[in-house]
């Protein structure tokens, strides 16, 4: 009987399919990667540490400040704020945020009521082209992204002019790629430097413990004095030429002072250092227009003002509205002794 001859080489080694083992790893893949995905929206959507970095790491420095001050004042304001405030020399607290106005101001005063503080003085800044009627929708619209809000907050947003597919878009992209609609959110953390200043949301961690964000420079060079002064009248200019106070800005900033009163807190509405170029981009007749509006504003509402626009000589500014350190002080002492001492109780 003849011996069965032996399968070829090529039988005899080929190894056993690999394939279900690699499918399961595709599949083990893919689900850590939506989990990771799930997980990432899911914090975007609870965590403002996440989702609104400026904020979020501001309310971490303001809830240290409360541990041994437990009712500081804290000044809800714009990058006009942010630079020009040193809260530390008023014992105070700086929750200024460049790209903001009226209706963020409202949305980050509830956040802040819902989280448990209780300023015992809050101030609210007015920015003359923050409240202008623009026929709908408000000018910090331009500077307002869904991605930083929840999804009550586009409501509210949206219910203050600001358009709805914009925000509806911005948001919805941080729920089903968040990876990608909180891309800045994110790099901003872990490499701040890949990105422009103004994509990177630091600007709650990059101030001091009191959240004010010094200006490097004490004094400017004759450039760049020329060089901010030119960004301003370009940022400014039209918008002031012609300025008519109202529309969803004033009603996001009567909202905020009824908020606020409605949980016990004093409010002072607080307009900001100008240099006096820098006033003069608004006719004199606009000027008045905007003073009757802010006074019969803080009548109806029962809020007093303190206008400081002449209280910095021109040489204290950066641009004409953003202040150098030396002017940022000088504004500072002033507000404390004449507000925060007298309201705020020790």
């Amino acid at each position: 009987m003849p011996w069965p001859r032996p399968a070829p080489a090529s039988v005899r080694s080929r190894p056993a399919p690999a394939r279900p083992r690699s499918r399961l790893a595709l599949a083990a893949g893919a689900l850590v990667a939506l989990a990771a995905t799930a997980g990432l929206s899911a914090l975007g959507e609870s965590s403002y540490l996440v989702r609104d970095p400026a904020y979020g790491d501001l309310e971490l420095r303001l809830s240290a400040v409360e541990r041994t001050d437990p009712a500081p004042a804290v000044f809800l304001g714009t990058s006009r704020v942010n630079s020009g405030f040193d809260a530390g020399r008023g014992g105070a607290f700086n929750f200024g945020v460049p790209g903001t106005g009226p209706v963020t101001h409202n949305i980050y005063l509830r956040r802040l009521i819902g989280a448990g503080h209780r300023p015992g003085l809050l101030l609210v800044e007015v920015l003359p082209a923050l409240v202008a009627d623009l026929g709908g929708e408000p000018l910090e619209a331009r500077m307002t992204s869904g991605s930083r809000y929840t999804r009550d907050e586009v409501d509210r947003l949206a219910g203050y002019g600001v358009p709805r597919d914009r925000l509806d878009s911005q948001w919805r992209e941080t729920r089903t790629v968040p990876w990608l609609g909180l891309r800045f959110q994110l790099l901003g953390r872990v490499a701040p430097w890949a990105l422009p200043a103004h994509l990177r949301h630091d600007e709650g961690r990059s101030g001091d413990a009191r959240g004010w964000r010094r200006i490097p420079e004490e004094v400017l060079t004759p450039a760049l004095v020329a060089a901010g002064r030119a960004r301003a009248r370009n940022d400014y200019a039209e918008v002031l030429r012609t300025l008519t106070p109202g529309g969803p800005a004033e009603r996001a900033l009567r909202d905020t002072v009824r908020l606020a009163r409605g949980h016990g807190l004093r409010v002072r509405l607080v307009v900001m250092p100008e240099a006096a170029w820098f006033r003069d981009l608004m006719p004199a007749e606009v000027g008045a227009r905007f003073d009757r509006w802010l006074a019969r504003l803080a009548s109806e509402e029962g809020c007093p003002v303190t206008d400081a626009r002449r209280w910095v000589p021109d040489a204290g500014f950066a641009d004409g509205h953003h202040l150098l350190p030396g002017g940022a002080a000088a504004f500072t002492d002033r507000l404390a002794a004449e507000v925060l001492a007298p309201e705020v109780t020790p």
